[in-house]
């Protein structure tokens, strides 16, 4: 059906951080498909679908990792309790610190994870292109496969730049234990193929009834993505134009995007939505860690109790940085439909002297509690409510576990995206007209759309629209300004090198393979 390019490693190795004899049994237990299955049956494809589906999930079911994509960039800085996590893991990951290495568990888990996703996706097209006459079903599982091997790939390639591709193989095969790093350009146009593949066969997100299987607007977006990554600029814009006029997709109402109410099939598969990450307390096992980690420490302060209503349970990972919010003006809709800017005072109890139920929380009250402690100043620091969890689905404000679902492509998206291709080919009044669109949304009029467009317009409305989505560090470093911004801006940050533009390679996987680390590790 398509050409590999061929670079070919062994499964295996890929997903081991174990000794040899103990990889090899790892593959027999784990990743021996039965034949039968990879034939291409609907059942059996479903399968590796589902298990690709699911261990990509569990990067938001560990709170050591689970906002990866929001770290080391110019708008999120570590919050009080950063220091709480790990330093092999993010927080290393938001500071630069000596953490960020090639021995990273953190770091490890993430590669292994995407790569296993990729082997799971290539055990489906190389079940499913073996049958010859594959039913519809068949074919959009396909479409799914090449659409979440394109976005693994993706992921890898832009953290660590010198990667490997694993070419589906007879499963039957025996290991092999040798790498070869490929290129960029081989690298994003495996990428770029398996995309252009996927779109004739994928069905439409309106198609699909829901935002949690791969559709034509997901693999057009990250289509864009890639585009843009290569330079490739109408490319790019055409993608993006086609997730905007498909049909499938409309912009919302700025308090309807993130909502909760009508739950799975409500407002968290509201037709804004491209893409998520599904959760659901039917499955409590698989939970997801996002919700807490922006929340300030607000509860530490007497006279406010820890409620839903407060934010729930805080964890003070991290914290918007001053230049994110110099960003926005009052007029701005997103600045508070998006996000808790204030807390008041709501247990009679302990209520500090000279302050009433319904009394907004200020800095001088933390003063009076704590004196000019640098740490506790910031309990009440102003944080965004994107991936707030309310307790319908059973979460209490003792738990940092959640069912909502993760958001990761929304139509705004593909606006940005091809605003910045159009700039990119000097058309910059379709720039302004993408850009627009999102400006008279926020601020419900024209009065405040853009005349004209050039890098740092996209730049700041890229923070306004996505800020503390995961697209941050992706969008900067495609534009050669992840480092100069990040410690332009962000003080938790301030130590970033070079070097830290692309991660580590893990230690374990060199070992294995001889491949060569990123330079500098």
């Amino acid at each position: 059906m398509k050409k590999y390019i061929k670079y070919t490693i062994a499964l295996v190795v890929l997903i081991s951080s174990f000794s040899c004899e103990e990889a090899i049994l790892d593959l027999e237990e784990r990743d021996g498909i039965p034949a039968e299955i990879l034939a291409g049956t609907e059942q059996g494809v479903e399968a590796l679908l589902a298990e690709a589906f699911e261990g990509l999930k569990t990067i938001h079911s560990n709170p050591d990792i689970s906002l990866y994509k929001q770290c080391g960039t110019d708008i999120a800085g570590s919050g009080t309790n950063m220091g709480d996590v790990p330093a092999h893991a993010m927080r290393g990951m938001n500071e630069y610190t000596e953490g960020l290495s090639a021995v990273s568990e953190s770091i490890e888990t993430l590669w292994n994870t995407y790569y296993t996703a990729i082997a799971k996706c290539n055990s489906v097209v190389v079940g499913v292109t073996s049958v010859q006459e594959p039913s519809a079903t068949l074919l959009d599982y396909l479409g799914q496969a090449y659409t979440l091997r394109a976005y693994a790939y993706l992921e890898l390639v832009r953290r660590w730049d010198n990667i490997v591709i694993s070419e589906p193989t007879d499963p039957n095969a025996p290991p092999v234990f040798s790498a070869t790093q490929a290129t960029k350009e081989a690298l994003y146009t495996l990428i770029i193929s398996d995309l252009e593949t996927a779109i004739p066969i994928l069905k439409k997100r309106s198609e699909n009834g829901n935002v949690l299987a791969p559709s034509k607007g997901l693999a057009n977006m990250l289509l864009a993505e890639a585009n843009l990554d290569m330079g490739n600029w109408q490319a790019a814009a055409t993608a993006a134009d086609i997730v905007i006029n498909e049909g499938s997709y409309q912009l919302q109402n700025l308090d309807y995007i993130f909502g909760l109410e009508g739950g799975k099939s409500g407002e968290e598969n509201n037709t804004e939505l491209v893409f998520s990450w599904g959760f659901t307390k039917d499955v409590p096992d698989i939970f997801q860690y996002t919700s807490v980690h922006y929340n300030s420490l607000y509860d530490r302060l007497d006279g406010i109790a820890r409620t839903m209503a407060q934010g729930g349970r805080p964890w003070g990972r991290f914290s918007p940085t001053d230049y994110y919010w110099s960003l926005f003006d009052n007029e701005d809709g997103r600045l508070q439909a998006w996000h808790k800017l204030e807390y008041y005072f709501d247990d009679a109890a302990n209520l500090p002297s000279g302050r009433a139920l319904g009394d907004i929380a200020t800095e001088q009250d933390l003063i009076n509690q704590f004196g000019n402690d640098p740490i506790r100043i910031h309990y009440l620091d102003p944080v965004p409510t994107k991936f707030w969890e309310d307790s319908q689905y059973g979460r209490s404000i003792a738990e940092g576990e959640g069912w909502r679902n993760i958001i990761v492509y929304r139509l705004s998206n593909a606006y940005l995206l091809a605003a910045e291709a159009y700039w990119r080919l000097n058309q910059i009044g379709t720039a302004a007209a993408r850009l627009n669109t999102l400006r008279e949304r926020a601020y419900g009029d024209n009065a405040h759309n853009f005349a004209s467009v050039d890098m740092e317009t996209i730049i700041e409305e890229h923070a306004r629209e996505l800020g503390h989505e995961g697209h941050r560090w992706a969008f900067l470093k495609r534009l050669g300004i992840l480092r100069q911004r990040a410690v332009l801006y962000n003080p938790s940050a301030s130590g970033m090198q070079d070097k830290n533009e692309r991660w580590p390679i893990p230690q374990s996987f060199i070992d294995l393979t001889g491949i060569n680390q990123n330079t500098n590790y």
